[in-house]
């Protein structure tokens, strides 16, 4: 069986089409291209085909049908197909409305629109269903055609070979078609009874008074002969009396000049059609924009007769288009322009300098006032800006920017914000009777292009410095940084897709036996050129986005894994994210008890970074000690070291800090906190470990000072099991 296309979409895709607004105006040129036909008198098959052809003119890849009821027989048949070929037609023959009767069956059935998605799964083309798949349809919409009475007598419908849903202008395109064929389908009722010229008077009164869209006649002379209930409506007419007789320059709104018009006209004498959007006039004195379609319609000589106006009103569309704008460029707490205004107006107005402000400790006012005083904090400072002059963005959260475009040096500016910042300090702000002071960070970048990028960067390094303002230098090469920490980030997580994130072992020797016991896990990862990148590369950089515990997790995994089938035991790193992601700890009790390497694993916390979240370590050390695994503190000896906590998490081991191991040959008081750490551990029950073990002076070193265990170069570089 021949097919009518070939579905271009997904079979589980569903396209929502977007009509624009030329395209919204190809409906109204329908309504007017049938009525011109009607007018000159054209059969009704060539008027309905020709509706056809419209129809899908505004949905391509699509074919548009018309059915009738018989009403003998109660079945649908096809009475206007055109780009469907015969075998359609044939196998749409006599088909039965019902729940099952596909679109159109369904549409006269329940008298009501019937949007189908996928004709192939929609329960609506149950008993059709071999139609849908022999001619590849995917979509079909129909809209039931009424008679006088209102019952259903027929349907319009549009199937399409993509998967789709029908947008309000569809919708409304299917409901015009339904009624314009009732409207053809009414003149062949007329003819028996009403003579030719009265007949093309009916048929146009009836179609002018109940279309939905503003519709208006003019004779040659562009006088007003008739106007339909939709102009009335929008007009704020109630009398036609009022407009009848009357030239459509009564509705002009003055917006537009006689260039205007004269191009309107010449357009209607040298083509016969005109269309575009107009400001016109209510009765009321109000301007409103409209879409309009004039038609000159001729006689058979060619000569004008008549004008037809077909209108819609485009206030609605223009107030949601104000919305979106809004919504798009205007930060809604303040109403200032936002980011993407920022973007856009430093595009088009080209500024020498940029400022963002950054009110300082501002979580702290929300976490402490509520986050209604917050905002009302941020609301008040981009008043306060405006009141100082300027034309301040809300950038982000407690950000906002203001564009330069007359300083030429950071002398000048600097002075500027400067005695801005210092008016700050002085203005107080109230919230619900308290007050408030509010102090900012600020970053400048000056020059041309990426203002906002880089003034970004200054504010970044103000903070960082903890200095009030800061300048963009080119020099700094940050861009640079920021670079390659991207590219950086997009590299570990293909790793991470591409199980490029491996681990090696470093053997940790029993000092009393000389024999490996454990290892440390140390994760390594391997870039797209199959080079190895050492962690201190790219973990810094992981720490910072969210792909951190994703390697963790990936680590855990690899060494539970390879542990399960061996007998010693092994240390995992985790940081201080790590024991605050409730799903990492979940993934990794889950974990050591189905590998059965809870007995045997070492976890290992990195001591100044660690304990200072005290509860939520002990309550982690707690759930894995109860399993059987060991905790290690790591680095322990220098910088901060809190021997309570220590003994609060009842450690056991201590992982001495390797500069202290590296110097123990060399500087006595080095010795001399070795030995206190060595005695300390032995006191409550933990052992001890020396990291940097680099040579046979330093392991002799260890072992006399009673260190239980060594972990370095000198003893086994870190490798693949």
């Amino acid at each position: 069986m021949n097919e009518f296309s070939n579905c271009t979409s997904h079979e589980n895709s569903i396209e929502q089409v977007v009509l624009s607004s030329l395209e919204y105006s190809q409906i109204l040129d329908i309504q007017q291209n049938i009525f011109e036909l009607l007018l000159v008198g054209r059969n009704q098959q060539e008027v309905l085909e020709r509706l056809c052809h419209l129809a899908e003119s505004i949905l391509p890849n699509s074919v548009a049908s018309i059915m009738l009821l018989d009403p003998l027989s109660s079945l649908l048949s096809v009475v206007a197909a055109p780009s469907i070929p015969e075998i359609g037609h044939e196998a749409l023959e006599e088909l039965k409305p019902g729940v099952g009767g596909g679109s159109c069956g369904n549409a006269v059935y329940h008298n009501e629109a019937q949007f189908v998605q996928d004709a192939k799964t929609d329960e609506r083309w149950s008993d059709i269903r071999h139609i849908a798949y022999d001619f590849n349809l995917c979509s079909c919409w129909s809209m039931p055609i009424r008679d006088l009475s209102n019952k259903a007598t027929g349907s319009f419908a549009l199937s399409s070979f993509e998967h789709r849903a029908p947008s309000e202008f569809h919708k409304r395109l299917l409901e015009n078609c339904a009624f314009i064929v009732s409207m053809v389908l009414k003149r062949s009722e007329y003819e028996t009874h009403i003579d030719e010229n009265q007949k093309k008077l009916q048929i146009l009164g009836t179609a002018i008074e109940n279309a939905s869209d503003g519709m208006v006649v003019t004779d040659s002379d562009n006088n007003i002969i008739e106007v339909n209930n939709a102009f009335m409506t929008t007009f704020g007419y109630t009398d036609k009396n009022d407009v009848i007789g009357h030239n459509p320059k009564i509705f002009a709104s003055g917006k537009h000049n006689q260039e205007f018009y004269d191009q309107m006209w010449h357009s209607l004498e040298d083509k016969g059609h005109w269309s575009g959007e107009v400001w016109n006039k209510r009765s009321n004195g109000e301007i409103f924009p409209e879409w309009m379609s004039i038609t000159a319609i001729v006689d058979e000589h060619h000569i004008i007769n008549n004008y037809l106006a077909v209108f819609s009103d485009l206030s609605e569309l223009r107030e949601s288009q104000i919305k979106q704008v809004e919504l798009a460029f205007y930060d809604q707490l303040t109403s200032l322009p936002n980011r993407q205004k920022i973007v856009a107006d430093m595009d088009e107005n080209k500024p020498n300098a940029c400022a963002l402000f950054n009110i300082d400790d501002f979580k702290e006012i929300n976490d402490f006032f509520g986050i209604d005083a917050g905002d009302s904090i941020l609301f008040q400072v981009g008043q306060w800006l405006i009141e100082m002059g300027f034309t301040p963005y809300r950038t982000g959260g407690d950000e906002f920017a203001i564009l330069f475009y007359d300083y030429t040096t950071w002398t000048q500016l600097h002075h500027q914000i400067t005695t801005l910042m210092d008016m700050l300090e002085e203005k107080i702000f109230i919230v619900s009777d308290q007050t408030f002071s509010v102090r900012m960070s600020i970053g400048v970048a000056m020059g041309m292009g990426k203002l906002l990028t880089r003034a970004d960067i200054a504010l970044h390094r103000a903070k960082e410095k903890k200095i009030p303002i800061a300048l963009y230098e080119e020099d700094e090469n940050i861009e640079e940084i920021y670079r390659t920490n991207i590219a950086m980030a997009s590299s570990i997580r293909k790793a991470l897709a591409n199980q490029r994130i491996i681990c090696h072992y470093q053997p940790i020797i029993n000092l009393k036996t000389g024999n490996i016991d454990k290892y440390e896990t140390l994760v390594r990862m391997i870039d797209e050129n199959g080079e190895m990148i050492p962690p201190m590369v790219f973990l810094p950089i992981a720490k910072k986005t969210k792909v951190y515990s994703q390697i963790t997790r990936e680590v855990i995994y690899q060494a539970c894994s390879l542990f399960s089938t061996r007998s010693e035991s092994f240390s995992i790193n985790l940081s201080d994210s790590d024991i605050r992601d409730p799903y990492t700890v979940q993934e990794i009790i889950k974990t050591i008890i189905k590998t059965e390497t809870a007995s045997r694993i070492v976890f290992e916390i990195l001591e100044s970074e660690g304990i200072e979240n005290y509860e939520e370590v002990a309550s982690f050390i707690n759930q894995v000690k109860s399993l059987g695994a060991k905790i290690s503190i790591d680095d322990f000896g220098t910088g901060y070291s809190n021997f309570e906590n220590v003994l609060k998490l009842n450690v056991d081991y201590i992982k001495i800090d390797g500069s202290l191991i590296q110097g123990i040959t060399a500087n006595s008081r080095h010795n001399i906190i070795v030995d206190s750490i060595v005695d300390f551990a032995h006191k409550i029950g933990a052992q001890t470990v020396a990291e940097f073990v680099s040579d046979e002076a330093i392991y002799e070193a260890v072992k006399k000072h009673g260190i239980d265990h060594a972990q370095g170069y000198y003893t086994g570089k870190p490798a693949s099991l």
